[in-house]
């Protein structure tokens, strides 16, 4: 044993042990969290604050929806929305719909159920247009609701001029 300048007697043995089991704990712990990465399902999480929606929650068999938003002009905007199988098979032939929700105004400036239209060409990929009514920020959500339930949102800023 050997005192430090506060007058307290460690031993070295005391000073070991703790790094290695420090050490040890940090390596199980990155192992577990690496298996956890290889095991974990590659669909996008839920939003954290959704609006209520008059679509049912997605199953866990649900299809992969991934949402685009652009401001065109003037209020116009355009989405368009990627629909796909958990095995990412384009899913077409599907019925899609979509809202735009003001975020300031919930619910006082929804509009929609707005129809979108398969894109030809590209199998699982949907568009539609929307005029919406005052400048601000609005969220975009997209509802598949056959043959699978699904839906996912987006944000779009839309001012006098279209984002650049």
């Amino acid at each position: 044993m050997r005192r430090d300048p506060a007058g307290q007697t460690r031993t070295r043995a005391f000073r070991v042990g703790f790094l290695v089991g420090a050490g040890s704990g940090l390596t199980v712990a990155t192992l577990i969290a690496a298996l956890a990465f290889v095991l974990t399902d590659p669909l996008p999480a839920p939003p954290a604050a959704a609006a209520p929606t008059p679509t049912a929650s997605a199953p866990a068999g649900g299809p992969a929806v991934h949402v685009s938003a652009r401001h065109l002009g003037d209020l116009k905007v355009r989405v368009e929305a990627q629909v796909s199988t958990r095995t990412y098979d384009p899913l077409g032939r599907a019925g899609v719909v979509m809202y735009a929700d003001m975020v300031a105004m919930p619910m006082a400036h929804r509009k929609g159920p707005i129809q979108m239209a398969e894109v030809p060409g590209k199998a699982g990929w949907y568009a539609a247009e929307v005029m919406v009514p005052m400048v601000g920020e609005y969220d975009i959500q997209v509802s598949v609701q056959r043959p699978l339930p699904g839906e996912a949102h987006a944000r779009i800023q839309v001012g006098a001029q279209p984002q650049g």
